[in-house]
């Protein structure tokens, strides 16, 4: 595959239409000049984001965009949340992204819904933009670019591996802007502009220090093969292995909380011994491919991608072996934290660069029906599997039109509809229940509640210091909608709960003055206050 040398033509250069041939009539055809409109930036990139967020969707407030975006809310309203801010704070103390884009929402006086989905929308430009530089860098070809930005476009939202991340989320978090900056910082280090990648590594580090500093690596290793520099390479591994055995045992010695070995234990993707085996081998592809093509094509290092692919290999195959040895169940957490085998994120996005540029090189090459067949198809599998993932959701939450999901329905109700410093209690499992979908209650009904085990226990697994206070939570509500009313008084006071949201078939005599199709909000008796029995609570809708 032909590729640019290194110190070649700049992006701007090697995508720049070539001039026309003296025998070209100077007054080119309208399907000329369609397909030389096409072929700018300003017009396919804009295009190619359009099309991402009609295949992938959007999601505002599920998994873990409801931690960015509670943050977000924090730091618009900042008397939200006044009890258990436990589980948002230290995102916004690690990361100045909710911080950043919260203030610039309360600075312009603009809807949080409107807001998020146009820095949403910006994330997809700037990826594909990162990722256009990028195919410019690496490959010569029309068709080579074009198979690449049309695979990755059509796989934004692929899962890398089983470390529960993916190339870009279907909504917003510190990942949309950080991975889009550390792709351009590749890109620079490639055309030697040392600074441009210094400065996109710190804004990516500002904005997400642990995928950062997998970043920091992969362009360090980059400098190092241009250079050459074997000795380096190899001694590099030795302070990261021994790093690697020092924190091992130290936390051996400290221990750790019988409460944060079950935070941690809990996250699968952690460890390495808990993917499934498709996840396992999943690891795979990408560093054989990388291989394969430095060892054949250019085993010099004198192209720009045998330099990636040398980097892909040097990476990935130090991460692996730092989760294969560190991050264990039966050793310390220190290391699992760290979430080594996130550095494939980086490798994965630069593999499907390849493998799209080879689809289009090599088997799609002038065919147009052929291209509209095979990127048809992919675009409509990853379709599907938004759909699947999210099948009570609308595919695309546009900003301002209601939802007809009855969980995002009822937490839209309590904010608007309950006191600000309310604490509300919900069943830690409730995400798991039918038409919920994942939705954050914490995010979208912006009160304070106690901890759940999918999301609040992640912070808990990253963060000990929570390990203990989510644990008692999670322990003291689990299956708390089978429970009768008495045993919710006695368990809720200790915490001052005075809401609680239960499924609507759970029993209860408590005054519930919302309820829909799947959920009811109650009101809980105040201290003193004598129940009124009632048969079902009052619809509402």
């Amino acid at each position: 595959m032909p590729v640019l040398l290194v110190g070649d033509k700049t992006p701007v250069e090697a995508c720049r239409p070539t001039e026309q041939a003296p025998n070209i009539p100077s007054q080119p055809s309208r399907r000329e000049r369609l397909f030389h409109a096409l072929n700018k930036p300003s017009v396919f990139l804009p295009l190619l984001t359009f099309v991402s967020l009609l295949i992938h969707g959007y999601h505002p407030y599920v998994d873990d965009a409801a931690i960015y975006v509670a943050g977000i809310e924090k730091v618009i309203h900042p008397s939200l949340f006044p009890t258990h801010a436990e589980y948002v704070l230290p995102h916004l103390r690690h990361s100045l992204f909710s911080f950043a884009l919260g203030w610039l929402i309360r600075s312009l006086h603009v809807r949080l819904s409107y807001a998020l989905f146009v820095t949403y929308l910006a994330s997809l430009w700037l990826m594909l933009f990162a990722c256009w530089r990028l195919t410019c860098l690496l490959f010569t070809r029309p068709t080579e670019r074009w198979g690449a930005m049309l695979l990755m476009t059509s796989a934004l939202t692929l899962p890398v591996v089983g470390s529960a991340i993916f190339f870009i989320d279907p909504y917003l978090t510190a990942r949309s802007f950080s991975t889009p900056a550390t792709i351009l910082a590749i890109a620079y280090i490639l055309e030697h502009r040392v600074l441009r990648s210094i400065l996109c590594l710190a804004a990516a580090f500002v904005l997400h220090p642990l995928m950062a500093a997998y970043a920091i690596g992969y362009v360090l290793a980059l400098v190092l093969l241009r250079r050459r520099s074997w000795g380096w390479l190899a001694a590099l591994v030795v302070p990261v292995l021994a790093l690697g055995v020092i924190a091992s045992h130290a936390g051996n010695l400290l221990g750790s909380s019988p409460e944060y070995r079950a935070a941690a234990v809990s996250r699968s993707y952690f460890f390495l011994g808990h993917w499934a085996w498709f996840e396992v081998f999943g690891i795979f592809p990408p560093l054989a491919a990388a291989f394969i093509y430095w060892a054949r094509r250019d085993f010099q290092l004198k192209s720009r991608y045998s330099l990636v692919s040398a980097a892909n290999l040097y990476v990935g195959g130090v991460a692996l072996v730092f989760a294969v040895f560190f991050a264990r169940t039966d050793g310390s957490f220190i290391l699992a934290r760290l979430q080594p085998l996130r550095a494939f994120q980086l490798i994965y996005i630069l593999f499907f660069l390849l493998l799209g540029s080879t689809l289009g090189e090599y088997v799609l090459r002038r065919r147009w029906w052929a291209w509209v067949v095979c990127f048809t198809a992919i675009a409509g599998l990853m379709f599907t599997v938004q759909i699947c993932t999210y099948p009570s959701l609308a595919h695309i939450e546009w900003p301002g039109i209601a939802s007809k999901n009855p969980w995002e329905r009822a937490f839209l109700w309590i904010r608007e509809n309950t006191p600000r410093d309310a604490l509300f209690a919900l069943d830690p499992y409730y995400q798991q229940q039918p038409q919920e979908d994942t939705i954050g209650f914490r995010a979208m009904a912006q009160r304070s509640v106690l901890a759940d085990w999918s999301k609040d226990g992640g912070v808990a697994a990253i963060y000990p210091a929570v390990a203990q206070k989510w644990w008692n939570q999670v322990t003291t509500v689990r299956n708390f909608s089978a429970w009768n009313d008495h045993q919710r008084i006695q368990a809720l006071a200790p915490y001052r709960v005075s809401w609680i949201v239960l499924p609507r078939n759970a029993v209860t005599h408590f005054d519930c003055p919302y309820s829909n199709s799947a959920v009811r909000v109650c009101r809980l008796p105040s201290s003193g206050q004598k129940r009124t029995p009632s048969s079902a609570p009052r619809p509402s809708e």
